[in-house]
């Protein structure tokens, strides 16, 4: 499952998935992943949650954080939620039909290994491909 969180830049999309992480860090049968860019999270996220800084990886495209993410899931098989905030900026690109792409390869990716993914966007929904669209929640 993919849910994905799109307002422009200072809508509450940031406080609203700090929020949504603490809450799901309460519940027991949760291993939590969140991949940052820069260390913007250190001390709003509780620690039971694992907290990825991406600027410390060699992540530069949409396809090399789908091969970072397959990465993390093949060594720790427990995750059942990854946080992924300004894709545009994890990635280091904003190219919409790229963006299309991984939102279909990440899909189908979660099915299989059964994770619930949310992905935050600072853009305007009529910018956005149909996929990301469909899988969208507004703030």
């Amino acid at each position: 499952m993919i849910d994905v969180v799109v307002g422009p830049k200072g809508s509450g999309k940031t406080a609203k998935l700090v929020a949504e992480i603490t809450k799901h860090a309460d519940e027991q049968e949760n291993n939590i992943v969140c991949i940052e860019y820069g260390r913007r999270f250190d001390r709003q996220i509780p620690y039971q949650v694992r907290l990825i800084d991406i600027t410390e990886y060699p992540v530069n495209s949409y396809r090399e954080l789908l091969s970072f993410i397959a990465g993390i899931t093949a060594k720790d098989y427990d995750i059942t939620r990854i946080y992924i905030d300004s894709i545009y900026k994890v990635a280091s690109e904003s190219d919409p039909d790229k963006l299309d792409q991984f939102v279909k390869e990440l899909s189908e990716f979660a099915e299989q290994i059964e994770v619930a993914f949310t992905i935050t966007i600072s853009d305007e929904v009529e910018n956005l491909p149909d996929t990301v669209v469909k899988n969208m929640r507004q703030i």
